[in-house]
């Protein structure tokens, strides 16, 4: 049977996939979206499942959506924005194909790409490429973690206290987390209110953001301070690792009801070893560790880095494979393209810059 043919394929259906698709759409040109999932924004469905945004809504929701001022800083519930995914993805001009894994892209001559899934084949002129970070977290592995009997979860495989607590088991549990971004501090508190014991392992000392709260009053004056900083490129080296936010965890913290302990060295059976020669012992280990992009699909002739796995490009376009672009890739264009709102802004930028060069072939 003969692959079928597209002008272009954009691979994931999450918040840079869809506000790409979106743009797209509206520009009047046809679009297939492969999701490798059951559903638009499988990546938001999966994780935690008391987790919110960290950002304004109004900052964060998909091209086109109409936010009233008095929405505008509210922090909107995970279960709520994959719903909102899943209606992005409905508009027209756009063709979802849920449980679409994409398991290779490679060249394809005159056609493009050829992109390789176990429901079929698809011929692509151009690709975007917006899978993203949360399917690929990274997992250290220091020795005897494999062999312990203590229970290993990363974050997707988190889900939520109820689930953690089915899988230890009950009464008094302890978990120890690896981590001292703002997962790790979410988590542990989440976790501690659950009336879990909670310790957690961090290599560097922990910095403090200010408080939910005070961010949440922030965001309707600081966006457009971003917004001008970014313009002036003040921010260019920002880091997109967003710090364990102030407040309730940082007092629990510092009370020692959530207690902090050094790296891990080793595991030992039922034991934990850290550096320093101290045991600890915990009946599950949650590793916040952050997350590579998911890029193992990618052609060959398309070297990654490897201090932070991403492709050499020229703006969104694959220096190694011309007519292949990225979305939400961290520092595409400055600290925020990883980030809701910076992957919006990216999203509509590449959608009309494909489509003016498109345009200028045809004509």
């Amino acid at each position: 049977m003969s692959a079928e043919s597209v002008d272009l394929v954009v691979v994931g259906a999450g918040p840079a996939g869809i506000s790409f698709a979106r743009e797209w759409a509206r520009l009047g040109r046809r679009v297939v979206v492969l999701e490798a999932g059951p559903t638009a924004g499988d990546s938001w469905r999966r994780m935690p499942r008391d987790m919110r945004l960290n950002s304004a809504w109004g900052a964060s929701c998909l091209p086109g959506t109409r936010v009233p001022l008095w929405r505008y800083a509210k922090r909107l519930r995970r279960a709520d924005f994959h719903v909102h995914l899943e209606q992005g993805a409905r508009a027209d001009g756009i063709e979802l194909r849920t449980d679409w894994p994409v398991v290779a892209i490679a060249p394809s001559g005159a056609d493009g790409f050829r992109l390789d899934s176990p429901r079929g084949t698809l011929l692509a002129r151009r690709v975007v490429n917006a899978t993203g970070y949360f399917s690929n977290p990274v997992v250290p592995m220091p020795p005897g973690r494999e062999e312990s009997s203590i229970l290993q979860l990363s974050v997707p495989d988190y889900g939520s206290v109820d689930a953690v607590r089915e899988r230890v088991g009950p009464g008094r549990r302890t978990i120890g987390i690896v981590g001292k971004r703002i997962t790790a501090g979410q988590l542990a508190l989440e976790l501690c209110d659950a009336g879990f014991d909670v310790w957690i392992s961090h290599r560097s000392p922990i910095e403090f953001a200010s408080p939910i709260v005070l961010q949440q009053l922030g965001f309707l004056a600081y966006y457009p301070y971003e917004a001008i900083r970014l313009r002036l490129g003040r921010f260019a080296q920002r880091s997109s690792g967003l710090n364990m936010a102030g407040g309730r965890i940082a007092r629990l913290l510092r009370k020692g009801t959530i207690r902090t302990v050094g790296p891990i060295d080793h595991f030992d059976a039922d034991k934990i070893h850290l550096a320093g020669g101290e045991v600890e012992t915990a009946d599950a280990v949650l590793w916040a560790t952050g997350y590579r992009p998911a890029l193992g699909h990618l052609p060959a002739n398309v070297p990654l880095n490897p201090v932070n796995g991403l492709p050499a490009l020229d703006g969104a376009e694959c220096q190694a494979a011309r007519g292949l672009y990225f979305l939400g890739l961290d520092g595409q264009t400055d600290f925020t393209s990883r980030m809701l709102r910076g992957i919006r802004r990216d999203a509509i930028r590449l959608a009309r810059e494909i489509a003016a060069a498109a345009g200028r072939a045809e004509s």
